[in-house]
């Protein structure tokens, strides 16, 4: 396995579960809540490519 993929996944499900943990709060204005929630989608993408990167670096050893 690819440890900086490994570590890159954990630290983006750590950076999107701050964000969540944040909105869920209600603290932010909406306007920051929302660059929030389209930060958190963003997030979200390049956590499921890292996730098909390990997959794929998996399949292959």
């Amino acid at each position: 396995m690819d440890e900086s993929l490994i570590n890159s996944t954990i630290q983006l499900r750590n950076d999107i579960q701050s964000i969540n943990e944040f909105l869920l709060k209600g603290l932010a204005p909406e306007d920051a809540q929302l660059q929030l929630m389209a930060k958190s989608c963003v997030l979200l993408g390049e956590q499921d490519d890292t996730l098909e990167q390990l997959k794929d670096t998996a399949s292959c050893k």
